[in-house]
């Protein structure tokens, strides 16, 4: 049944961007754009695949072992795309945490980015989901998550400014209350750039 129902779901989202092609002027049928509805409704599955993936199975935790000062997992790349607009917006990510008690397996930082920014999003809200689900799954003593991206939906139409970056910044416990962490924190993510 489920497998049906995604073979009717990519047909129809083909049968979408033919629509979209004959609208804008174009031929479907031309040499170079036969396959592009078949193409573009692969991408879309692709780029939008985390609805279909459970971001608190990758929830996976470890003993610390008695480490109990700052981890600082820096540069994940992201590609998303813009609720707004559905135009990319890309980036990278860094997550610093103090653990109390339990790690999170290293990979799962990349896994949790991946599935949130597989979505339809808005930066703000990555931001706060992916800040969220490591705050509510590992419970840190402190957690910070930032994410810095450059958006498509800005470079591309309306103003067309390439220089524009964002970044949002969310924070808790000890990396709130304790700049010596946070300067840490943004120690490592320099080093790391």
């Amino acid at each position: 049944m489920k497998k049906n129902s995604s073979e009717a779901n990519f047909a129809a989202l083909e049968s979408l961007v033919k629509q979209v092609l004959v609208k804008v002027g174009e031929n479907p049928k031309r040499d170079g754009l036969k396959e592009t509805p078949r193409r573009v409704a692969k991408a879309y599955q692709e780029l939008l695949s985390g609805y279909t993936k459970d971001e608190k199975s990758v929830i996976k935790l470890f003993d610390s072992n008695g480490f109990h000062e700052l981890v600082t997992v820096g540069n994940i790349e992201f590609y998303s795309l813009c609720e707004h607009h559905m135009l990319p917006f890309f980036g990278r990510v860094h997550i610093g945490y103090v653990p109390n008690g339990k790690v999170l397996g290293l990979s799962k930082f990349a896994r949790i980015v991946e599935i949130y920014s597989r979505r339809l999003q808005t930066q703000e809200n990555l931001t706060k989901q992916i800040f969220e689900l490591i705050s509510k799954g590992v419970s840190p003593k402190g957690l910070i998550v930032q994410v810095e991206a450059k958006h498509l939906c800005v470079s591309m139409r309306g103003i067309k400014n390439n220089g524009f970056i964002t970044k949002t910044v969310l924070k808790k416990g000890l990396l709130k209350s304790r700049r010596d962490l946070l300067s840490q924190f943004y120690k490592d993510i320099e080093k790391i750039n």
